[in-house]
Parts: C-alpha cells; sequence; structure tokens
C-alpha cells in the first residue's frame, strides 16, 4: 500500500475510534481528494476491517459498531493531546476528529539564539571544542567546552558538554550563551560522560501522610502498580525531574495535602549520581590532557 493511501486508511481508522463516525466529506475536506477516491479509500477499509464499520443510512454516513478494535493504529492519550493542542480550529486541521473547547496554559519559552544553537549543533556534528561567552549567575565569563548532547528538561534547552574550565562534563543553558568564538579540534571520548549514557531508576509513591482514599486517588493518577511507580532517568537529568516532581531535599516532610507524592529511594539515587561523577572524574584524569 502506498504512503498516501495507507495515511488516509488510519485517518478513517482513527475518525472512527474518536468520533465514532466517518464520512465522505470528512476524507476530501482533510485530504482534498475527489469523492471517488474518498469512496474508494472507504472501500478498502471494509476489506480490512469488515467487522470495524457499517453505513448509517439515516445519518449518511458511517459508523464504528459496537465491540469496535482497531487494526492499524495504536490509540495512544498522549498522542491525541499533542496532537489537540498543536491544532488550528480555523483551519480544522485535527487528524483525530472535532477539535473540542480546549485551553493550554502558555509556555514561557527561554530565548534562544538560532545563530547560536546552529553553531553547537555544528560542533557537535564536528566534534569540536568551541570558545564561548556565557552568562552564569556569577556574571558573564568566557571559557572553552566540547558539546556532545542537546538536552531539554521541559522548559530550558541546554547543551552537554565538557568544560575545559572546570574539567567536568556540565549542562549549558543555550540562552545563556552570548557569544560564539573560534573552535579547534578535540577528539573526546564522551563515553567517559557517565551522567549521560546511564539511567537512574526512580520509585515513587503517594505521600505515607494520606489517608487510604487520597493515596488511591494518587495512585491512579500517576498509573501506579501495586501502590508504587518507577521509571528511568538520565542520571543528568536527575536534579532536573526532583524539581519538576518537587521532590528535592526534604519534600517527605512538607504537608501532604500539597506535596501527595515522595521518592522512595532518594538515597540510593543520591549514592549513584555520587558514584557516576566520581567515575566520570577519574577518567578525565587519567585521560584528558
Amino acid at each position: 500500500m502506498r504512503w498516501s493511501t495507507r495515511q488516509r486508511i488510519e485517518f478513517i481508522e482513527t475518525r472512527l475510534y474518536w468520533e465514532g463516525k466517518i464520512s465522505r466529506k470528512d476524507l476530501t475536506g482533510y485530504f482534498d481528494i475527489s469523492i471517488p477516491q474518498a469512496t474508494k479509500d472507504i472501500k478498502t477499509y471494509m476489506e480490512i476491517a469488515p467487522a470495524n464499520i457499517q453505513y448509517d443510512g439515516r445519518a449518511k454516513q458511517y459508523i464504528a459498531p459496537a465491540g469496535f478494535v482497531p487494526v492499524l493504529i495504536s490509540p495512544d492519550s498522549e498522542a491525541y493531546l499533542k496532537q489537540l493542542f498543536s491544532s488550528d480550529a480555523e483551519k480544522n486541521d485535527f487528524f483525530c476528529g472535532s477539535i473540542p473547547p480546549f485551553y493550554n496554559v502558555p509556555c514561557i519559552q527561554r530565548q534562544i539564539s538560532p545563530l547560536v544553537l546552529k553553531y553547537v549543533l555544528r560542533n557537535i556534528r564536528e566534534q569540536s571544542a568551541i570558545y564561548i561567552e556565557y552568562q552564569s549567575m556569577g556574571g558573564p565569563g568566557r571559557r572553552w567546552i566540547t558539546p556532545h548532547a542537546i538536552g531539554f528538561d521541559g522548559f530550558r534547552l541546554h547543551t552537554r558538554a565538557f568544560c575545559h574550565k572546570n574539567r567536568v562534563y556540565k549542562d549549558f543553558k543555550l540562552g545563556r550563551i552570548l557569544d560564539t568564538g573560534k573552535t579547534k579540534s578535540h577528539s573526546m571520548d564522551h563515553a567517559y560522560d557517565f551522567e549521560w549514557f546511564n539511567e537512574i531508576t526512580f520509585i515513587i509513591e503517594p505521600h505515607p501522610g494520606l489517608t487510604d482514599e487520597q493515596r488511591k486517588g494518587i495512585e491512579i493518577d500517576y498509573g501506579m502498580t501495586n501502590g508504587r511507580l518507577e521509571f528511568e532517568v538520565k542520571a543528568a537529568f536527575v536534579l532536573c525531574m526532583q524539581n519538576i516532581l518537587r521532590l528535592d531535599e526534604g519534600h517527605n516532610k512538607r504537608d501532604p495535602q500539597k506535596q501527595q507524592i515522595v521518592l522512595v529511594n532518594e538515597e540510593e539515587i543520591g549514592s549513584q549520581c555520587r558514584m557516576l561523577k566520581k567515575m566520570s572524574a577519574k577518567k578525565i584524569e587519567e585521560t584528558v590532557p
């Protein structure tokens, strides 16, 4: 099946799943195709999944009968919502169907110069060191860094780089790079950035100060199994994740109504992060001139 045809067939199943209905007008309006082509596409889907579609003569459209089971798509709530929040109601470009009333809280993005981003990306590709002027909290300063990756914590974009000044791997916020200068070749083995290439397991549970009913609500919110949730985070992002979930030091002593979740293995995470930092520092000391 051609890619364009496959996309239209998946569109039919997507609309049947989320809207419970599909018409030829939906296809012609979204894909700018002819009515005969729309009819042909619906017929193709009927051949693929005959139990998933039936014609409603009164409404003059096709509907999803009881027992509808997708055969081409894997419905995903997160994917649906991402598409919804990026859709334009006036253009009616929502793949999944009609656009419900919604509001997306503005995301205040940090300003990043496209020239800085392009420069950093180029030197990641070329595995070069770059001389930058960086605005830290203590004021502006110049240093050499060797970037090897881009990171995003949901709010800020940064480059993961070896800092020649401090001889450690650090995160440099792209918005704070004021200027870029000369470059030089720097054959750095970034496998020594153990915090970037190793993941740490987070284990969270409802705050022990909550009632059983309150705990049950939190378990549902976070999709917990047997009262806890385990997930992996790059060691370099541990602090970011703790800040996002408000799991910083002393969080388990806060008001349970406000804190709601606690980090079960906080000490273990701290120990693993310190170990990875020491391993990285040792390798750099042994091999980096």
